[in-house]
């Protein structure tokens, strides 16, 4: 598990559910070990997409049905700006897990079920999120960093610098060139873009006509001839992530 304290949101419009979520959440988080986590709760998909702006959640529970945005728009609008934030859906309608499917969620917690599903849920969570680091020797001196995969974006190369850029805004360098690198982490999801660019597939949004387009709203150069190879590796990619 993470080192690092759990931002975990709930969001649904029932005062009674959002409680119950959050009480099974905690008896389930004890019985795993007592992770350190912060527990949000929301009742409007607005305040928690406000509150995303601010605060990067590590883990959503997203009530599917709800007045003003449904869990499915919720999912949409706040992995736009915070890929790496894993949904978990919330509902009485079990008919609806099929629908969740385009969303890509991390599991579907069915109510009648609560305990059980969420207890499942936050295994699929840990299996997800262990024993995916990259060391990487920094520029400065002969010490090594431990870098999260699932945290770093893109990894840039100029001359012989490497540049890893993260989720959270950090960028860390490290001298070497960009193909050991990509063969490294070719398993991991990670898809060369460009002769200075290797990508995180997790935070592409869209494949453009010459760039690619992240999570976080900004654009990378794409190589002229791999565009092609890019989009069919990112459908394959988002259908591996529902299988």
């Amino acid at each position: 598990m993470n080192a690092k304290k759990l931002e975990i949101g709930i969001c649904d419009d029932q005062p009674r559910d959002l409680k119950r979520i959050r009480d099974v959440l905690c008896s389930s988080l004890e019985a795993m070990g007592g992770w350190d986590a912060s527990i949000h709760l929301f009742r409007r998909g607005r305040d928690l997409c406000e509150e995303s702006q601010r605060t990067t959640f590590s883990l959503l529970f997203l009530d599917v049905m709800m007045p003003d945005l449904s869990g499915f728009d919720l999912a949409s609008r706040i992995r736009m700006h915070r890929g790496e934030t894993q949904v978990v859906f919330v509902s009485n309608h079990e008919n609806m897990v099929f629908d969740s499917y385009d969303y890509s969620p991390l599991w579907f917690v069915r109510k009648s079920l609560l305990e059980r599903d969420m207890f499942r849920a936050l295994m699929k969570y840990r299996q997800a999120t262990s024993e995916r680091r990259i060391t990487y020797r920094i520029k400065e001196g002969f010490g090594r960093r431990e870098v999260m995969l699932d945290e770093l974006m893109y990894i840039e190369c100029e001359k012989h610098t490497l540049k890893l850029s993260m989720s959270d805004g950090n960028v860390y360098q490290s001298y070497g060139s960009l193909r050991p690198v990509e063969e490294e982490l070719s398993e991991s999801g990670f898809i060369r873009i460009h002769k200075s660019y290797l990508v995180n597939q997790r935070y592409i949004s869209e494949v453009c006509k010459r760039s690619v387009r992240l999570r976080n709203g900004s654009e990378l150069d794409m190589g002229k001839a791999r565009r092609k190879e890019i989009a069919e590796a990112m459908i394959w990619y988002e259908r591996g992530k529902t299988t």
